[in-house]
C-alpha cells in the first residue's frame, strides 16, 4: 500500500502526478491511494484531472485518518521509513505514504504521452480561438511574468531577485536577435508591468481574459507556441515542457533564494539567463 498526498496548484500536482507514474512503474503490483485535502483549496482544488487525461489513485473514507497516523507517528519518530516526505528527491521508494511532489525532472516521462490536454477546443471563447491560430501560425514566443503573491511577506524573502527585469531584457532580445519578427504572447497576473517594462513592439498581445478557474488555458496557450521566456514558476514551466515542440526556451539562473538556487528540471536544451 502507498498514499500519496497531493498539494499544491496545477503545476505542482502535474510534478506529483509525474511522480505517482514512477511509482506505479517501480511497484507494479502495489495498490495506490490518493489523499486530496485541505492544502489544494488554497488554489483551485484538484484540478490536473480537469485538464488532463489522467487516472489518478483514488481515495477510501479511511485514508485521511490513516495517513493522519502516520504523520503524528512521524513526530514521536521522526527518522521512520515509513513517510517520504522531500520536496526533491524521493529518498525511500519503499515508504508508505509521500508527498508526490518531487521537484526534479528524474520522474517525468520523456515522452509527452503521459499527459495529455483535454482541451475542447471548439468550447474556446472567440479571442481563445483566434488567438490558437495565430500561434500555431506564426512564429510566437509566450513570456509569462509571475508578481502577485512572489510579492507578498510570505514569498518574497524566497523568491525576491531571482526571475528580474534584466532576465527578461535579455531573454528578449537573443529573441529577437533568432526571431526578427516574432511576436510575442504574453501572460502574467500583472499586465500593467509588463505593458511598461517590457519592449515587445506594437504586435505583441495581453492575455488577460483567462482568469480564476480558466488560468490553465494560459498554460495551453503557452504549450502551442514556438518559443518561450518562461518565469520561476511550475506553472510556466509545463506551459514551456508539454504541446508542441518548442524551438528555444529561456529561463532564469535563480529560480529562489534556496540551496542552489536552480532545482534539477531543466532539459539541456533549455537556456539559461
Amino acid at each position: 500500500m502507498k498514499i500519496l498526498v497531493f498539494t499544491g496548484g496545477l503545476g505542482n500536482q502535474m510534478f506529483a502526478y509525474a511522480f505517482y507514474l514512477y511509482l506505479k512503474r517501480l511497484f507494479p503490483q502495489e495498490r495506490f491511494y490518493g489523499l486530496y485535502g485541505k492544502k489544494l483549496s488554497e488554489h483551485y482544488g484538484l484540478e490536473i484531472d480537469k485538464w488532463f487525461k489522467v487516472s489518478l489513485p483514488r481515495q477510501p473514507w479511511w485514508v485521511l485518518p490513516v495517513t493522519g497516523l502516520f504523520y503524528l507517528y512521524k513526530q514521536c519518530v521522526p527518522n521512520s521509513k515509513w513517510l517520504d516526505l522531500n520536496q526533491e528527491i524521493c529518498k525511500n521508494p519503499r515508504a508508505i505514504v509521500f508527498f508526490p511532489f518531487k521537484f526534479t525532472k528524474k520522474y517525468i516521462p520523456d515522452d509527452n504521452i503521459w499527459l495529455e490536454w483535454k482541451v475542447d477546443e471548439s468550447g474556446l471563447s472567440e479571442k481563445n480561438r483566434l488567438l490558437l491560430s495565430e500561434i500555431r501560425s506564426s512564429d510566437c514566443c509566450f513570456v509569462h511574468v509571475r508578481r502577485g503573491d512572489y510579492l507578498s511577506p510570505t514569498f518574497k524573502s524566497l523568491f525576491e531577485g531571482c526571475c528580474t527585469l534584466s532576465y527578461y531584457q535579455r531573454a528578449l532580445k537573443s529573441m529577437k536577435e533568432i526571431s526578427p519578427f516574432v511576436k510575442f504572447v504574453c501572460f502574467s497576473d500583472d499586465i500593467q508591468w509588463v505593458k511598461q517594462n517590457l519592449e515587445l513592439g506594437n504586435r505583441a498581445v495581453f492575455v488577460d481574459w483567462n482568469s480564476g478557474t480558466d488560468s490553465p488555458l494560459d498554460m495551453y496557450l503557452m504549450s502551442q507556441c514556438r518559443y518561450g521566456i518562461m518565469a520561476n514558476s511550475t506553472f510556466s514551466y509545463w506551459g514551456a515542457r508539454l504541446g508542441r515542440k518548442k524551438k528555444r526556451i529561456y529561463y532564469p539562473q535563480k529560480w529562489w533564494n534556496h540551496g542552489t538556487g536552480l532545482p534539477d528540471i531543466f532539459p539541456n536544451t533549455w537556456v539559461k539567463i
